[in-house]
């Protein structure tokens, strides 16, 4: 690679050299009357030189250029993705630059922070890291557990990429074990939570994830959040549903998003200042773009939806408070993780009936009995609903 761009400098170098050397040999008055075609020329020269370092560089890895879409006068490479230049030289593996970079579009509190303050930030981004929730042992504790209901260690990290192994248990932690109410129910963020949704408020649905990271863009509870006549709809949201997410393994770990794809207007406001003429729908393919790249190798398409995800990077004891509606995924995966979510919602006929339908156990029964206790008040809904089904 490094010959490989020496030789790109010298064919710029004497190409440059040659052209100077032709314009210092005319005559005053003619270099005055060309002076522009002079310098378009020797633009194109450039220009010229930098299409073949990507020739070169697509060749030297075996992949083939490919003309898209409207923009067909363009020459993309595949493996040479986003081309952008650096100083005097092109960066030739850059996805581009991401438009959203230039507003802020997430939340950063620390828990000892006025929860008036927390609440504004989530109702402002839709996405609020709260710093030290959990204390470092706390975040081991917690990261254990992930292990223990998985039945995963970190040493099962290769496993779990060469399809070995599965990288999570089904069923809801909360529902199947009692020691993962303490985080649940943890009163900091009970507090934010009741600032969010007010007291009528429960646990909505439980996850824990090893080894694992949801690449596609995606948003959780899609027959809520995607149906226009439901008051969770991103097109005119009137409720929310809060996902607080932990990175508890030692590692911590990072959150994508589409900013504000959790609201129609928000969104479009946000991408009008920022010159992103794409809708959420464009973002939303980009589970089956991946897909597609996997096939192709041709990484053009995903990179252009990939540069305009923002990330949000978490240390162990830090959650990411986020709305179920946003457009979201996870990290490239290079090493060992572990995750605990849980989901939080108001109590209403939408979801009092969500939340009970997996509850098969006396066990389920008395984590709701355990979040009504701790003051999450919704859960006496829960608790309702159950007794009348059994009933």
């Amino acid at each position: 690679m490094f010959k490989i761009k020496a030789k790109v400098q010298r064919v710029v170098d004497r190409a440059i050299k040659k052209a100077v050397d032709k314009a210092s040999a005319d005559s005053n008055e003619r270099l005055a009357s060309q002076h522009d075609a002079s310098q378009v020329a020797m633009e194109a020269t450039a220009k010229n030189a930098a299409e073949l370092a990507a020739k070169m560089v697509a060749a030297r890895i075996g992949n083939k250029p490919a003309t898209t879409g409207a923009n067909a006068d363009e020459t993309y490479y595949p493996s040479s993705r986003a081309r952008r230049p650096i100083g005097h030289v092109y960066d030739e593996f850059s996805r581009g630059t991401n438009p959203f970079s230039l507003i802020q579009t997430c939340g950063v509190a620390d828990i000892t922070d006025p929860i008036e303050k927390i609440v504004d930030l989530y109702n402002r981004y839709g996405i609020v890291k709260i710093r030290r929730l959990y204390s470092e042992e706390q975040s081991q504790k917690l990261a254990k557990l992930c292990e223990d209901f998985s039945g995963l260690t970190t040493r099962d990290f290769n496993k779990v990429v060469k399809g070995e192994k599965k990288w999570a248990k089904g069923g809801a932690p909360v529902l199947n074990d009692d020691r993962f109410w303490p985080f649940a129910a943890n009163k900091g963020l009970m507090n934010v939570l009741h600032g969010i949704l007010g007291e009528k408020c429960f646990e909505f649905g439980s996850a824990v994830a090893v080894h694992y990271s949801a690449r596609g863009l995606h948003r959780d509870y899609r027959p809520l959040v995607e149906d226009p006549k439901s008051d969770y709809a991103f097109t005119n949201p009137k409720k929310r549903i809060v996902r607080v997410l932990h990175y508890c393994d030692a590692g911590g770990g990072a959150f994508g998003y589409i900013p504000f794809s959790h609201d129609q207007e928000k969104f479009a406001a946000a991408t009008k200042r920022v010159g992103v003429k794409h809708d959420t729908a464009w973002f939303d393919e980009h589970r089956e773009t991946v897909r597609q790249t996997r096939v192709t190798r041709d990484f053009f398409a995903a990179d252009n939806i990939e540069r305009h995800i923002s990330w949000a990077y978490a240390d162990p004891g830090d959650v990411m408070v986020t709305n179920s509606a946003m457009l979201h995924c996870g990290e490239y995966l290079t090493g060992p993780r572990a995750f605990f979510v849980s989901s939080y919602a108001e109590a209403n006929s939408d979801t009092v009936k969500r939340a009970a339908a997996p509850i098969k156990s006396g066990l389920g029964v008395d984590y709701h009995k355990h979040m009504l206790k701790s003051g999450f008040k919704g859960s006496q809904d829960v608790l309702d609903f159950v007794k009348d089904v059994d009933a």
